[in-house]
């Protein structure tokens, strides 16, 4: 079926023999032409530091909003507290939705501490993270998180790897200093929000910017909804008891892939008023991936591309392009 998602273990992956490893690529493979995610175990992130990231990020979020109002982001890609707000994704153009209705979310951003010694890329690539002084712990934990994602990270872009046959390295080459940021979500209750008008989503349909995302969903909390060509939207299956991370492509994925994959459009609906579900509330941690901020994604070539002859980009250029960032002084 189309809409099923599979799991890699990687554990299993890395002890894997040929025939094993061949499952494998061919079931990653086929999920990411067809929609663009899968299911991650086996990832030796331990639940405790999730929900260590997750407790202090709520703590944040129910701070008054004078005292969060000091962490504010200033721009489309800089780190800090953003209020409830419209989705910098890149919107799905097929959607319904009101551009001028922000989502239902509030958010807090943290990024990487790479230096390169040039004042300006560095402000515009690796934006200075905004620690809420109230809040100690928040940065102790989105510190510990955010060190098993970048590992995770790299085990992720070295299995795209073997599944499209490549060295193990390749992505990775191009991911030293990868840009990233670490998203720490929170879905407040309808019950909290007030009236919230009709059609307003949690997460508006999107596609992410980066090369994938880890998603890191709540145990028990319900409500991404994914969409392929061949069912439109759909919950995908997820094992709500567990450790397992989501992992989504995003579009410098599907551009270095010349759109063999495809980049995972997405969205999280806003909770069922008419089935009870006012009260319900979640955080996610989303970890968004990209790569070094100077490379060049040059779209692979068939037979391993997708032949759709998608024009080159430079990695960081190609983010903040698309979020309306100027890359020169005005």
């Amino acid at each position: 079926m189309s809409t099923d998602i599979p799991t890699v273990d990687l554990q299993e992956w890395r002890h894997a023999d040929l025939d094993r490893l061949d499952e494998i690529a061919w079931a990653v493979d086929l999920a990411l032409r067809e929609t663009g995610m899968f299911l991650l175990t086996g990832h030796d992130v331990p639940r405790s530091s999730g929900e260590d990231l997750r407790d202090a990020g709520l703590s944040f979020f129910r701070l008054p909003r004078e005292t969060k109002l000091r962490y504010e982001i200033q721009g489309q890609y800089d780190n800090g507290w953003r209020e409830v707000h419209r989705n910098v994704g890149i919107p799905d153009a097929a959607a319904n939705d009101d551009d001028s209705a922000p989502d239902l979310h509030e958010s807090f951003y943290a990024g990487p501490t790479h230096r390169t010694g040039d004042a300006r890329a560095d402000g515009l690539f690796y934006p200075a993270n905004r620690w809420p002084a109230e809040l100690p712990r928040l940065r102790a934990a989105a510190d510990a998180y955010t060190a098993h994602m970048v590992r995770v990270a790299e085990q992720v872009n070295s299995l795209l790897a073997d599944v499209l046959e490549l060295p193990r390295d390749f992505f990775n080459s191009l991911s030293r200093k990868a840009t990233w940021t670490q998203n720490v979500s929170w879905y407040p209750s309808l019950a909290r929000l007030g009236q919230t008008g009709t059609g307003r989503m949690r997460n508006a349909p999107h596609t992410d910017l980066g090369t994938f995302t880890l998603l890191n969903r709540q145990p028990g909390k319900g409500g991404l909804e994914v969409w392929n060509e061949a069912e439109g939207w759909f919950p995908p299956v997820y094992a709500r008891d567990s450790d397992t991370l989501i992992v989504i492509l995003g579009d410098l994925m599907e551009l270095w892939t010349d759109g063999r994959w495809r980049a995972l459009r997405h969205r999280v609906p806003a909770p069922r008023v008419d089935a009870g579900e006012e009260d319900e509330e979640q955080v996610s941690l989303v970890f968004f991936f990209e790569a070094d901020p100077q490379a060049l994604i040059e779209p692979l070539p068939a037979p391993v591309g997708g032949g759709r002859g998608m024009a080159p980009a430079v990695a960081g250029e190609s983010i903040l392009g698309k979020l309306g960032v100027p890359l020169t002084p005005a």
